[in-house]
């Protein structure tokens, strides 16, 4: 297991449900990732924990946060079992709790938002949403050609999918 990884959070979820969830429909918050302990539990406590992150639990405590916009969580793993990674903020409970994200579903610049929810879905006009969008925020510009021309290599629906691809579309 590598010590970084992208992780999309669920803030203050109940149970694993909840963060299974939001990894599937991207709705959580997705951050850079550094792992500083890892906690190794048996099957039935692992499924224990999943079921109620808010409780206590003192391997949590006092651990986590944020150092230069880098996420520390501690991984939790059991046999048969999806890693976890829970940033419990100095908490004793699973304050954020996330799976990693598979690089292929890493948004190249999560900062870069664009509307396209009630807009024109003509295709040129969805290139040129997220092309302003870009600007504005400043991306190269040899990282918008690339975006541009792997946009418009393919029918709507590759273009809809390199938006969510390269920016936060919404």
């Amino acid at each position: 297991m590598s010590n970084r990884v992208t992780v999309r959070y669920s803030r203050k979820p109940y149970d694993l449900d909840e963060v299974k969830s939001a990894a599937k429909d991207r709705s959580g918050y997705a951050f850079d990732t550094a792992i500083t302990d890892t906690v190794t539990l048996t099957t039935s406590e692992y499924d224990t924990f999943t079921r109620n992150f808010m409780r206590d639990y003192a391997w949590l405590a006092g651990k986590g946060g944020v150092v230069n916009r880098i996420h520390q969580a501690v991984a939790v793993n059991a046999p048969d079992r999806p890693t976890l990674y829970v940033n419990p903020e100095g908490s004793s409970y699973g304050r954020y709790v996330g799976l990693e994200v598979p690089p292929e579903m890493v948004i190249k610049f999560p900062d870069v938002h664009v509307r396209l929810t009630g807009e024109n879905g003509n295709a040129f006009n969805i290139l040129g949403l997220c092309q302003r969008a870009a600007k504005r925020a400043h991306v190269p510009a040899e990282d918008i050609k690339a975006f541009m021309d792997e946009a418009s290599n393919g029918d709507y629906n590759h273009l809809l999918v390199t938006c969510r691809k390269w920016f936060d579309c919404y």
